[in-house]
Formats: C-alpha cells, structure tokens, sequence
C-alpha cells in the first residue's frame, strides 16, 4: 500500500500550465510526510483524503494535517472534496475546514451530479454541479439540502428534488415570481407515476434523456417536459427509452418478453421526431454523433430481422434495412463535418463504414475508421483503424478543426480525453507532447469550469513509449 502511495505521488518537477506544480524538493517533502499513513487519496481543493488505524482526516498539499483524522468507516466514493463540500453517509456535509453544514442525523441519501462533470460542463448549456443530502433529524422527518457549487440552493421537507443526473437541472415553476423545486412527493400529487429519469424500474434506466429535460410517466405513457414543466413531448409513449438532444427526440419503441434472466427488452425500432412531427422510423437504436444520427441498419443482410420476428412474434418493417445519417434538425446527409474535414459514410452492398478526408474528398486516413461514438464530445472525437490498432494506437480529432494526433493507446485514453474535453490541452499539441510525462490533475473529475482551468498543477512520471505516437499509415 505505502508503494503505491508514493507513485501516486512521485511528481515530477516539469510544469504544464502552472508555477504552482510542486518543485523537487516540495514532493520529497511531501512523499515523505504522507508514508506513515495506512491511505493517502488524489488531492481535491487542495484536500486529500489520509486513512491510519481506520480514522480518516484530510491534508493539504503541503502534507499538513487540516482535519484531524477523527472520521470513521469512510464510503470509498466519498474520499474527495468537491465545490469546498465533503459528503459522506457517516458524517454529513462538512466544508474544507472541517465545520459541518447540515445538522447531525442520520445520513440517508447523497446524490451528487452530474458525476462526469468534464462532459457535463462542455455538453450541456447553464451546467449545474450538485450536492444534494437528506438527513433524518428524528424518526418520519428528513430535510433535504441541496448545494449548488458549494453554496446552499435550498432545503426540502420530506421530500426529494427531482433532477436530471445529466446535467444537473431541476425540475421547477415559477409562480408569483418565485421559483420552486419540484420534489417527487409533489410529483405524486400530480399523479405522475415515476418522477425522475431514472427510476428503479429496468426500462426508465435504459432511457437516455440530455440536456435540460425530464422523461416522465403519466397515465402508463411516457413524454418528456423540460426544467419549466412545459411538455416537450406529448405523453403518448408506451415506453421511456427516448433522448433528447437539441429540440429533437429520438424515440426507441420495444417489446418486452420473459427470458432466462427475467423481463428482457428488445429494441425493435426507433423514432426521429422533430417539433412533435415524426421525421422517419428506422431500425433499432439510433447513435448519437454529436450534432448527428445514426441509423446503423440491417443492409441487405436480413437474417437478423427474420431471426427477431420469429423469436419475438413481431413484425419489424421494411425501413429496418435502411442506413442513415441524419442531423439534429432531421436533415438526411451523407457527412459529419470536422472542422474542414469530414467523416463520409459509405455504404455498399448493404454494409456501412466510415471514410475520414478532407473537403475536396481526398482520404485523410487511407483506410475505413471506426467511430466511437462514447467518446463523441463537443471537441474531441477518437477514432480508430485497424492498422491503429495492430500499432496499439488511438486517433484523436478536434471537431472545431480537423487537427488530427495519433498516441499511444496506453498512455490511458480517458484520462487523456478529460483534458481535451476540458480544454486543458489541445490536439494540436499532441505529436509534440512528451508522453514520459502525463499530467495528474487534483481529482480524476473536475467539478466547475474554475477547477478545470486550473486544474493541471502536477506531473506524473511514467515510463511510457512516446515514440509511436506518429502516423504509421
């Protein structure tokens, strides 16, 4: 354990971004003041978390103890500060000097969200950061505190806000000019059915609502309405699996059947609507690539589909050997544009792939990429091929230009993505960047645009080939 507590902090003396990165000798002073103890945790607004006989207190970066080491049977996923705030089911909320903020019972529910702040913060409009806590003061009574950025929004009586774990939005009204977050015993009263776009049954987990809005049950059907509760989308569905994304909802329609495992869910066909009008019914569950769609179709290979009609007693229609590109505003092109360049798609013989090249149409890449659209930000794209692949490489695209940076696929990709996602580094700066040396950030989550601006503060050496990161096509 103590090994591992010091690579994690064997920071090198190189400097991104800052003068404030640790200097030799401040990490060996450092290195050397954290080895006594059982657990030292990645720093957080300057506080890492520190363990010793099973009590837990938090330092700064200069080793020093700021909160005594008073605290006991710490949750795993709360050994980190965020928004100045500390929330942990055995403590409560504490601020950065130890003071508690809500008042001592029993903790019985922490949500924080969005809990991938770097796609949060670039994806959705106004990104809120949310702590949100209820504590039972005594035996049928709980109040809920809700932070926003470390700041308290507001409390509930009884009650639990709904919010969209997206993007942090509340669900609210205004009346007589003041604003008022919708719970979801207020909900009840209302007779919706599931309050949140995430609810404990299995098919409004597999929804995937965006932005500012709320999937939501009424009367067995499904619709969406936004943060003001104004309706998006009428509640006419007979299922929650839906995603909203710029004005446009994608709809996915199902049939459920028992399996081995229990209720399964089939997606049969999906929806595109636009302004309530339905645009075109495809096969299957659409991918979303930043400002466009993808239907990903059967081709002229209909195996499946019959396959799926038999199992499923179902008639799945023609247009499921359709493949499409649309775009949010249900535009069918043949293109996702890049900067001055573009991803084309292809499709012959019933079979799709992906060419990356420039306006003129000349091949970028000399062979199909492969899009991976989990990793489709605001800014950045990865890619692969199968030759970067066999070179153990990963592909990185900036959507604003074009640029394009080959690196190595062990340098730890995620890592890599949440600083270009925050815009901490460029893709530009790629084929020059030493990967000997990949910066440590306070916490593997940023949780405010401040903190990602300054953010990178420290370096860990690693002994990584950054040879192969050129272009081997």
């Amino acid at each position: 354990m103590k090994k591992l507590i010091i690579t994690l902090f064997a920071l090198s003396v190189m400097s991104v971004v800052s003068s404030a990165s640790l200097t030799k000798e401040q990490t060996e002073s450092l290195n050397e003041k954290i080895k006594g103890y059982d657990y030292v945790g990645s720093f957080s607004g300057n506080r890492a978390l520190v363990i010793k006989d099973n009590k837990a207190g938090f330092i700064n970066k200069s080793g020093d103890v700021v909160i005594p080491l008073q605290y006991e049977n710490i949750a795993y996923k709360r050994r980190y500060f965020r928004n100045g705030l500390w929330c942990d089911e055995s403590v409560g909320v504490i601020d950065s000097m130890g003071n508690r903020l809500v008042p001592e019972g029993k903790v019985k529910r922490i949500l924080q969200v969005p809990q991938e702040p770097f796609r949060g913060i670039n994806k959705f409009p106004g990104y809120k950061s949310l702590d949100i806590v209820q504590i039972e003061t005594e035996p049928g009574k709980t109040i809920t505190y809700c932070f926003e950025f470390g700041k308290l929004l507001f409390t509930m009586d009884n009650d639990w806000p709904v919010v969209n774990y997206n993007s942090g939005k509340l669900l609210s009204f205004t009346k007589k000019g003041k604003k008022y977050y919708v719970g979801e015993e207020e909900l009840k009263k209302k007779n919706f059915q599931e309050a949140s776009i995430y609810s404990s049954s299995y098919e409004s987990r597999m929804c995937r609502a965006t932005e500012g809005c709320f999937v939501m049950k009424k009367n067995n059907k499904y619709g969406i309405v936004d943060i003001d509760f104004k309706e998006v989308y009428p509640f006419i569905s007979d299922n929650s699996i839906m995603e909203y994304v710029d004005g446009t909802v994608l709809l996915t329609n199902c049939v459920w059947r028992e399996g081995d495992v229990g209720l399964c869910v089939y997606p049969i066909t999906s929806s595109i609507y636009k302004k309530k009008v339905l645009v075109d019914n495809l096969y299957s569950v659409p991918t979303v690539y930043g400002k466009y769609v993808f239907y990903e179709g059967a081709g002229n290979d209909t195996s499946l589909i019959k396959e799926l009609e038999k199992d499923l007693d179902v008639k799945i229609p023609e247009s499921a050997k359709k493949i499409k590109l649309y775009t949010l505003d249900g535009k069918e092109v043949e293109s996702i544009a890049l900067g001055q360049n573009r991803f084309r798609l292809v499709i012959k013989e019933g079979i799709s792939s992906w060419i990356y090249e420039d306006a003129k149409g000349n091949a970028i890449i000399k062979e199909p990429v492969e899009l991976k659209y989990d990793n489709f930000g605001e800014k950045v794209v990865v890619i692969q091929t199968a030759s970067s692949i066999q070179n153990g490489l990963e592909i990185f695209i900036d959507v604003a230009t074009g640029d394009t940076a080959w690196v190595p696929e062990c340098i730890g990709i995620c890592s890599l993505f949440r600083y270009l996602e925050a815009g901490l580094i460029k893709v530009s700066d790629l084929p020059k960047y030493d990967f000997k040396y990949m910066p440590l950030i306070d916490y593997y989550v940023t949780t405010s645009r401040r903190d990602n601006e300054l953010n990178l503060k420290f370096m860990r050496r690693e002994e990584y080939d950054s040879t192969s990161r050129k272009n081997p096509l």
